[in-house]
């Protein structure tokens, strides 16, 4: 009890509001809401206190099973958010790295806090995941009006809007650091993607939002905002790899045609060369390429079937091990940027590839 009382503090507080989340990797969060209290029932007692935390029955408690991570973390003093993270899942690793709760053991409380001033994109995207939303930096406004200029009312196609995204970054060193270029375009692109939809919705949802609520109006504009932000992730990581690759000279073909219906990310040095049976099947490279996996992986071991040894590359940290041993097992190398594979374990890491190890390797086969 007393983690819970470094959390809460010592004086009764009552109907906290509190956000209830399971996560499942298999399965979309399951979130519910409510109330929660904090309270010393023998408050009148002179020697003894005895603190209960109280909060009402929820649709995420019911998902949670023996062995599951529970998590209770207060946003801005006052919101309460209580987490479930299935034992041995991506979503448990995750959790555990965002709260840094690694060394936390199966059984009992304890209290955590976080030093980190910034968070990062690759944390806001564990975090909206259990339903906390990250404010946009102040310092990214500066780039509005310049968008506003460039763009007009409406979103570019995506590679335009990577482009210009990375543009913004000034000059990269792909050569000497493809690992924080790729982070960095990330974190760049996913910034004033934020900063740009905030300002379209803003004026889009405004006609809906008089004296009179029109929801119907209000949901078609945020569905379709949430349709294009699930799309366009995945697309803008496709093009920032592209310009890396086209920055080291690497030879390579870009969402092209396999086998049947198989339709790779990436196939080095050519999707030519692929089709060339006279070409050697050890200087091929196939990459898929996910922002999150989950159990999408699996996909990738279907594309490319001249290729057995195939890679992923991905910005999701801590991947479960699970995960991790079935990848090994079925010949999937997992590429990740050096800076996330501190959120990984020290068995993983000594497995996992980095961003500039890819880029060597293929390199080595377009040259050999």
């Amino acid at each position: 009890m007393g983690a819970l009382r470094g959390l809460f503090g010592d004086d009764d507080i009552k109907g906290m509001r509190t956000t209830f989340a399971y996560l499942d990797d298999d399965n979309d969060p399951v979130f519910d809401h409510g109330c929660t209290t904090w309270y010393d029932a023998r408050r009148t007692h002179p020697t003894r206190t005895e603190y209960r935390l109280y909060y009402n029955d929820n649709a995420a408690l019911k998902m949670a099973h023996p062995g599951d991570l529970m998590v209770l973390a207060l946003h801005e003093g006052k919101e309460v958010v209580i987490l479930f993270a299935r034992a041995g899942s991506t979503a448990e690793s995750q959790v555990r790295w965002l709260f840094a709760l690694d060394g936390v053991g199966e059984k009992g409380f304890t209290f955590s806090t976080r030093e980190d001033t910034r968070i990062t994109s690759v944390a806001a995207t564990i975090l909206e995941s259990i339903g906390v939303e990250v404010g946009i930096p102040t310092a990214a406004e500066s780039f509005l009006d310049g968008m506003i200029e460039r763009f007009g009312g409406s979103f570019p196609k995506g590679a335009d809007f990577s482009s210009y995204s990375v543009s913004t970054l000034g000059k990269l060193d792909w050569k000497g650091d493809p690992d924080g270029c790729l982070l960095a375009c990330y974190e760049r692109e996913e910034m004033l993607f934020r900063v740009f939809e905030r300002h379209l919705l803003e004026r889009d949802l405004a006609p809906y939002l008089g004296t009179t609520l029109d929801v119907d109006g209000v949901l078609r504009t945020t569905m379709s905002a949430f349709q294009r932000r699930k799309s366009r992730a995945g697309t803008a990581f496709e093009n920032q790899l592209s310009m890396l690759f086209n920055a080291r000279g690497i030879r390579c073909s870009a969402q092209k045609y396999t086998e049947g219906k198989s339709k790779p990310d990436f196939i080095f040095p050519s999707i030519e060369d692929y089709h060339d049976p006279e070409f050697p099947v050890m200087r091929l490279t196939m990459l898929g390429a996910k922002t999150t996996i989950k159990e999408r992986w699996r996909q990738v071991l279907d594309e490319a079937d001249r290729i057995e040894d195939k890679h992923l590359v991905t910005l999701e940290p801590a991947v479960s091990e699970d995960y991790t041993r079935a990848m090994a097992k079925n010949r999937l190398g997992l590429v990740v940027p050096a800076p996330l594979f501190e959120t990984y374990t020290p068995a993983q890491r000594d497995w996992l590839m980095s961003v500039n190890d890819f880029c060597e390797l293929v390199e080595y086969r377009q040259y050999a």
